[in-house]
């Protein structure tokens, strides 16, 4: 099956693919750049018949106390159930067999059933797409916050972040926003999963609200601590 044809597949939601499963320890939502250092054999055999196939292959959020995979049999729950596909958009061989890609996220994906019989973790899959539409000040107002949080973000960090333009698709935004905001991976996966897009923003608008807060006094700590210890004495003495 074609690249093209499982992201109709998937887009439209009736169809059923297999795709070869990446865990990892991070959490890719669709429109975000993830760049991948390939060095296992295992990821590179998968990678190499990815681009042989021109298909994408699905990264998948890894649960931090499941053992390697590889020692279990049959059909059990070892990654997050929902994931995103991975397409390759750039590629760069290295002259001992590694592989450099860069890949793009595009559609949410949740797991029917694990496949062993490879030396890479294959799923069966099904589209999960968001579901419902929001209403039109929900969107602009998690637009507002998230600008407003990135300023907070690139304040405390002392490094200028431009995530340029946030998007008017509700969707894309609510990808966005959840992709800017830095959270814990189980934090990440939990956005990942939600069902449809007005709840995704309702809890979005709440968690920049909280988080940039968070950051502005974070910020105004640093700014107390530093001029305490650039004050007369240089020592910080405890209250």
């Amino acid at each position: 099956m074609s690249q093209q044809s499982q992201k109709n597949d998937l887009e439209q939601g009736q169809e059923i693919v297999t795709l070869p499963l990446f865990p990892l320890r991070l959490v890719l939502f669709p429109g975000q750049v993830l760049p991948l250092h390939i060095f296992e054999p295992r990821y590179r055999l998968m990678i190499n018949q990815c681009i042989e196939k021109e298909e994408p292959f699905g990264v998948v959020l890894m649960r931090e106390d499941t053992p390697d995979w590889r020692d279990y049999e049959g059909d059990v729950e070892l990654p997050y159930q929902v994931g995103t596909t991975a397409h390759i958009r750039r590629l760069e061989r290295l002259a001992d067999g590694r592989l450099n890609i860069v890949t793009l996220g595009l559609h949410r994906f949740r797991v029917r059933k694990l496949y062993f019989d490879m030396p890479f973790l294959q799923g069966e899959v099904e589209a999960f797409p968001l579901d419902g539409a929001p209403a039109p000040q929900d969107a602009r107002a998690v637009s507002r916050l998230l600008q407003g949080y990135i300023k907070q973000l690139s304040e405390v960090l002392n490094s200028e972040i431009d995530l340029g333009e946030a998007p008017e698709d509700p969707q894309a935004l609510a990808f966005v926003t959840a992709t800017a905001l830095q959270l814990p991976w189980d934090e990440k996966q939990s956005l990942l999963e939600t069902p449809d897009l007005p709840e995704l923003l309702s809890v979005e608008r709440s968690l920049l609200g909280k988080e940039t807060m968070m950051l502005g006094f974070m910020h105004a700590s640093e700014s107390r601590i530093e001029e305490q210890v650039m004050g007369p004495t240089g020592y910080l003495y405890p209250n």
